[in-house]
């Protein structure tokens, strides 16, 4: 990173400064926060860095001072590890205490927070609401409480590692790709990090089920989901969309999905992608194409995963198929 001790927010994504001002400014700007900062060591600097994944963003900060915070509801669901210092959190009649290694998410969505922190290193993912609502199975538009917490910790020591295998796997692999990326596996790994959100986390984001979910599991439900895959396999589809496309609600799609296939809407969406991806290996110029490059154009990043489903549905490994095209 190099210096920017008098960026603005809104040019690039990262910044660093050795002034305690310029750092208080900056954040304010950056965040709306009400700030109380105390001077930190001579020459210690303040340092941001943020990147996306799609609708996601990932930033490190790191301060060698002790701040005080206070904000408006944030809008989005946001979740913190502490790599190093200490924090504490308040929202509401909550107060959340962490230290170097922990995790927890930063406020009730829908409310106003404030906290302190202390010399910390923090990594942090910001993730809409609404990309976590639809990965929940709620339908888009509902009437419901705004999504809560029912605590700031995650539910277990093994998911709080898992959030931060998950973050750290995005970040060094997900992001490392060219300006830009493919489109359909910056789109997974959005979902991805929303996903593992709702296992580590205990809130009231899946919804309840209906009478109405469970007459509509139907037959024909199941076709016109597919047949919307179908038409725009290269589109970034999520439960949602395909809810949406079959005219059910995200928790009725599943049912159909588990009752007549077996499986589940995004695993349907996966063996579709897997289809075209062959057929692009079989079409495929082994002196100019790739297997990776194939398989980041169907959203597969993982190529140990994307090899072992494709043998298991063709028989053969990827390379293999593309040799011999």
């Amino acid at each position: 990173m190099l210096d920017q001790s008098h960026a603005d927010p809104s040019d690039g994504h990262s910044f660093r400064t050795t002034e305690v001002d310029v750092a208080r400014d900056w954040l304010k700007a950056a965040y709306g926060t009400s700030l109380r900062m105390k001077t930190p060591a001579p020459h210690s600097s303040f340092r941001y860095a943020r990147t996306n994944a799609g609708p996601v963003s990932l930033s490190t900060l790191a301060l060698p001072t002790e701040y005080a915070y206070a904000t408006r509801p944030l809008g989005a669901v946001a979740v913190t590890h502490v790599v190093g210092g200490r924090m504490v959190g308040e929202c509401a009649d909550d107060v959340t205490e962490a230290g170097p290694g922990d995790v927890l998410a930063i406020s009730q969505p829908h409310l106003p927070y404030a906290g302190r922190v202390f010399a910390a290193e923090l990594r942090a993912v910001t993730v809409p609401i609404a990309l976590v609502e639809e990965v929940a199975g709620r339908p888009p538009g509902h009437t419901a409480r705004p999504l809560r917490f029912s605590r700031f910790t995650p539910v277990s020591k093994a998911m709080a590692d898992q959030w931060k295998r998950t973050v750290g796997y995005v970040e060094e692999s997900v992001l490392a790709l060219p300006e830009g990326g493919e489109r359909l596996v910056v789109d997974a790994a959005a979902r991805m990090l929303a996903a593992v959100l709702l296992a580590a986390f205990p809130t009231d984001a899946h919804p309840d089920p209906v009478l109405a979910d469970t007459r509509d599991a139907t037959p024909q439900t199941v076709r016109r989901a597919v047949a919307f895959m179908e038409s725009q396999p290269d589109g970034e589809i999520g439960l949602a969309d395909m809810a949406a496309a079959a005219g059910v609600t995200p928790r009725a799609l599943q049912y159909a999905f588990r009752s007549h296939l077996d499986t589940t809407p995004m695993a349907y969406l996966r063996r579709v992608r897997l289809a075209l991806a062959r057929a692009d290996l079989v079409a495929a110029d082994p002196a100019r194409d790739t297997v990776t490059a194939i398989a980041h154009r169907w959203g597969f990043h993982h190529q140990g995963r994307f090899s072992a489903a494709y043998r298991e549905a063709y028989g053969e490994l990827p390379r293999r198929t593309l040799a011999g095209a």
